[in-house]
């Protein structure tokens, strides 16, 4: 029921970055006004994820990862901050600004530092395209009102009836589409090669998230992130087709992962 909860606000607040970004920008974001927007909204959409998972050693390690792919990401204007949030869904996301976010029940499913450097190279793509921006501006037009209307509606009527499907539903310009998956996909696994990490970490990455949904309802990382259907084939063609080299030389990170997140694990 907490979670419930705990996810109406979430939903409610990006309800709310949606009108912000209808109010003051009436064509496209400009990449000042996304970094604005960020800096005002990411701290409650932190708070209502569950908050900030109360380890500093744990919350510098993923920053620090986190900083290595930023650096290929071609955008210094960004703030860049990688934090974990405490809640035990399997999920990722990116707040516009360059806030990108773990929660705690995905990183505790990893194995290592490229497992990590995967999930969070994908999120820092996103941000470098741009693509929650785009979905945020995909709202602006005639049909915004109503479908403002229809998410209050669905938020009003969420404790009784428990449909998270419904209020998805309602805000689904604010999910990415498959295409951006997939670019997010080869443009992480580009960033973590760059940073020197060993490739499969991506591939070992997302085929945890695709296990956790064996046997019950999916990973919220894959109603936010919808499956491109073919993610494990196409990777692991970029992989063989381009950074064969790296999956020799390149960075695992197991003890770092086990000394810095499994250790403190609770």
């Amino acid at each position: 029921m907490r979670a419930c909860v705990g996810m109406r606000k979430i939903l409610t607040l990006l309800l709310s970055l949606v009108i912000v970004s209808l109010i003051t920008a009436c064509e496209t974001l400009t990449p000042a006004q996304e970094l604005q927007m960020g800096r005002e909204e990411h701290g409650k959409i932190e708070k209502q994820s569950g908050g900030l998972y109360p380890d500093p050693q744990i919350q510098q390690y993923v920053q620090t990862v986190g900083q290595r792919l930023a650096h290929f990401a071609g955008r210094p204007d960004m703030d860049w901050q990688y934090r974990v949030v405490n809640s035990d869904e399997i999920n990722a996301f990116a707040v516009p600004g360059g806030y990108i976010y773990i929660n705690y029940g995905l990183l505790k499913r990893l194995h290592s530092e490229a497992q990590l450097a995967g999930i969070l190279g994908h999120e820092t793509s996103h941000i470098a395209h741009r693509d929650t921006v785009q979905q945020i501006e995909r709202t602006q037009g005639a049909n915004v009102l109503s479908t403002a209307a229809g998410v209050a509606g669905s938020l009003a009527g969420f404790g009784a009836a428990g449909n998270i499907a419904g209020v998805a539903t309602q805000l689904a310009l604010l999910s990415y589409d498959r295409d951006q998956e997939k670019q997010a996909d080869l443009t992480g696994l580009q960033y973590m090669v760059q940073a020197g990490y060993d490739p499969a970490g991506m591939l070992q990455a997302m085929q945890i998230i695709k296990s956790a949904s064996t046997g019950g309802r999916a990973p919220a990382f894959l109603s936010t992130h919808p499956d491109p259907g073919d993610r494990l084939q196409y990777l692991k063609k970029a992989v063989d087709a381009n950074y064969s080299a790296a999956g020799k030389t390149g960075k695992d990170g197991v003890e770092d992962f086990q000394a810095n997140v499994l250790s403190h694990a609770h």
